[in-house]
């Protein structure tokens, strides 16, 4: 019962405190004057096409992911999947994630400790992922300042554990790698394979490329001046900072876009990111409740 009020209110709580520090550090009326000058006609629709390549290109992840003894899910179909997990992955990335797991494991009539061990192995693919794309930034930026710095720290040591698990994991005995395929997180070693990782490592990559595409662009419509080589190698830590308990990430990355840019003007940084926060709730939620209203269509 505490673990679960708790599951539920320490999003709420973190995202609301980061919040309310960050308006305690930036006067209020900073944001609004940075909302005033944002020219909404050119970033709502950069946010709105974000939103939906992330859509469109996830479900090519997904397939990756939940495919099983050779059988892919039609894209349509995991389209469908994806729509309707945005319902609760809107706020919560990962109910939607276990809404994605539940509804596979009924689709392909498999166990649901499977396709939940595949989610984990998504997730583990996104760390390589943004930790390799962080530190390879870090390292061509030139004159890095600390924050830079700090982020190549971060994503050496992170990426140096991540090959290590990976490494130490292949070294095992086979007896002790089959003894572990036959526990609840050692699912996904069926039908897995290096070739898969390899495919699904370059998808979450440009997965990954479109947010970070997003975020120089959108810096750029608002006016911060930011080398993109330091967007490239910062934004890979912000996202991974939205995996905190938060409530889609609102005060997570607000703070983390703050502290790694380190920008002269705080106030258009954190009226930007409540932009990004904003329509990722937004559009999620359209597409989710899009599937949810139509759900023959959609799942033809």
């Amino acid at each position: 019962m505490i673990k679960q009020l708790l599951h539920r209110v320490l999003p709420v709580a973190v995202s609301a405190g980061l919040i309310a520090w960050l308006l305690y550090l930036i006067p209020p009326s900073k944001v609004v004057d940075e909302f005033v000058k944002v020219p909404w006609q050119q970033i709502l629709p950069v946010t709105a096409a974000m939103v939906l390549a992330l859509y469109l290109w996830d479900t090519v992840c997904l397939q990756t992911v939940f495919a099983t003894d050779g059988h892919v899910v039609p894209y349509r179909r995991m389209l469908h999947v994806r729509g309707t997990s945005y319902l609760l992955g809107a706020f919560n990335y990962e109910l939607g994630q276990g809404l994605v797991a539940w509804s596979i494991s009924r689709l392909q009539k498999i166990s649901l400790l499977q396709t939940i061990s595949r989610s984990v192995v998504l997730a583990y693919h996104d760390l390589v992922v943004l930790f390799s794309v962080g530190l390879v930034g870090s390292l061509l930026v030139e004159n890095p300042a600390r924050e830079v710095r700090l982020v190549k720290l971060l994503a050496g040591v992170g990426l140096a554990g991540l090959v290590a698990v990976a490494v130490a994991f292949s070294l095992l005995p086979r007896e002790k790698r089959e003894r572990f395929r036959e526990t609840r997180w050692g699912a996904w070693l069926v039908d897995w394979s290096w070739r898969r990782s390899l495919r699904l490592a370059w998808q979450r990559l440009v997965y990954f490329g479109i947010l970070i595409l997003y975020a120089g662009v959108a810096l750029a419509i608002c006016g911060v001046p930011v080398d993109s080589l330091v967007v490239a190698s910062t934004i890979p830590v912000v996202l991974l900072a939205d995996a905190l308990p938060s409530v889609c990430g609102i005060g997570t990355r607000e703070t983390a876009l703050i502290l790694l840019l380190n920008p002269e003007n705080r106030a258009a940084i954190f009226a930007l990111s409540l932009i990004w926060s904003t329509g990722m709730i937004v559009g999620r939620m359209t597409i989710g409740l899009l599937h949810y209203w139509v759900p023959g269509r959609a799942a033809e």
